[in-house]
């Protein structure tokens, strides 16, 4: 039987931002980091940017880490200089052309190799007239334009789309540059998000928090929901995280959920109901959600997430391989799955199993879940899984590499 009671570390979507604006103001104060392979690299990258030399081409490596990169594209491109941005193949590899683009407006040349981002910049020029960023893959591009946009000389116009994808983590962004004192002029057309950030504006000196990661704590919940019991005691009462919604999902689901002022319990669920669900704000939660809906009996419909294909995995087809070793159809749509499930069966528990999920940290516990679920799956590439919660190892008794 599983059973966790504790706090789930901080945020890495908001630690990474966090730091990211102590290049603008070194007094902001952190209160913790998290030891995560994407904030380790962040403070990395944050330690090359601070001593770098006048005139020297600077390498800075970015892991394995799309936010990192990209937040680290816009400060070089910002700042001015040669760099050269390094990370994993497949992190080089993901969608990063419209933000390409636009930083092509504000004077910046990136070019691509198999394994770098080349930057050469003299700062960002004003742009002739708003920056478009309509119809682009990631909300990070926004969130990067926004969080080095401290100090310009000019203001600075950005277009999104109405409803721009993973919408939540660029409200993320908005409301950590306004707690620092960005003033921001927001307005919502019929097809579009504009937002104009003032010249000028100046990073305050204050004491930041850092939240639970609400990603993390997902996993751990999916664990009690099939397996036991769990009570996070850091769960935050309120959330910009939009993997938030998992509380919800799990709730119409069937699993029994209390959120009081001491945290969030789950407790094991008596029989899954199946679920439609747009997971288009909060694409993270496909891989577990999807082995859950495996365990509910009859069909499950997961979209508007088109995203998926250029997370650390295509994330459409390696969950959908996931339900196939279980013994469960997924039909893969340009968006999302759709998930024909039923509860563990005595085959089930006899068949063995065995997934790679080596590359993606969200696989590795999507596959925990099915295990504790009851299919005997062994699970190749554990290690992912430090790339945003290295505690879930021992959480989840995962111990060594299958």
């Amino acid at each position: 039987m599983f059973s966790f009671a504790g706090p789930i570390p901080p945020s890495k979507s908001v630690l990474i931002r966090q730091l990211l604006l102590t290049l603008y103001q070194p007094q902001l104060q952190i209160p913790f980091l998290s030891r995560c392979r994407d904030v380790v690299a962040m403070s990395g990258a944050v330690c090359s940017f601070r001593s770098a030399q006048p005139e020297t081409p600077l390498d800075v490596d970015c892991g394995e880490a799309g936010l990192v990169l990209r937040l680290c594209l816009g400060y070089a491109s910002r700042r001015g200089g040669s760099y050269l941005l390094h990370g994993s193949p497949r992190l080089i590899e993901r969608p990063h052309e419209p933000f390409l683009s636009v930083l092509a407006q504000l004077g910046s040349v990136v070019s691509k190799t198999e394994r770098a981002l080349c930057v050469k910049s003299e700062g960002w020029h004003q742009p002739r007239g708003a920056l478009s960023l309509k119809g682009s893959l990631s909300s990070q591009f926004a969130s990067s334009l926004i969080l080095n946009a401290w100090e310009l000389p000019f203001p600075l116009e950005i277009v999104c789309d109405a409803e721009p994808v993973s919408e939540g983590y660029l409200a993320l962004s908005m409301e950590l540059s306004s707690r620092c004192g960005m003033m921001m002029e927001v307005s919502k057309e019929e097809a579009a998000l504009r937002l104009v950030i003032p010249s000028g504006q100046q990073v305050r000196p204050i004491a930041l928090s850092s939240e639970a990661d609400v990603s993390s704590a997902f996993a751990v919940a999916a664990l009690a929901a099939v397996a036991g019991s769990a009570h996070i005691v850091n769960f935050p009462q309120q959330s910009l995280q939009p993997d938030v919604l998992f509380v919800k999902l799990l709730e119409q689901m069937g699993v029994p959920i209390a959120r009081t002022a001491g945290g969030l319990s789950v407790e094991k669920a008596e029989r899954l109901v199946p679920i439609d669900v747009d997971l288009g704000g909060a694409p993270d939660l496909t891989p577990v959600l999807a082995v859950l809906c495996a365990l509910c009996p009859g069909r499950s419909r997961i979209f508007g997430a088109p995203q998926l294909r250029g997370k650390e995995s295509d994330r459409i087809a390696t969950t959908g391989a996931l339900l196939s070793v279980l013994g469960r159809h997924a039909t893969a749509t340009e968006d999302g799955l759709e998930i024909v499930g039923r509860p563990v069966e005595e085959a089930d528990r006899l068949r063995p199993a065995r997934f790679d999920a080596s590359g993606d940290h969200r696989l590795v516990m999507a596959a925990a879940v099915a295990r504790w679920a009851g299919f005997p799956v062994e699970i190749a590439g554990l290690s992912a899984v430090e790339k945003s919660f290295p505690e879930f190892l021992s959480i989840a008794q995962l111990g060594k590499e299958s």
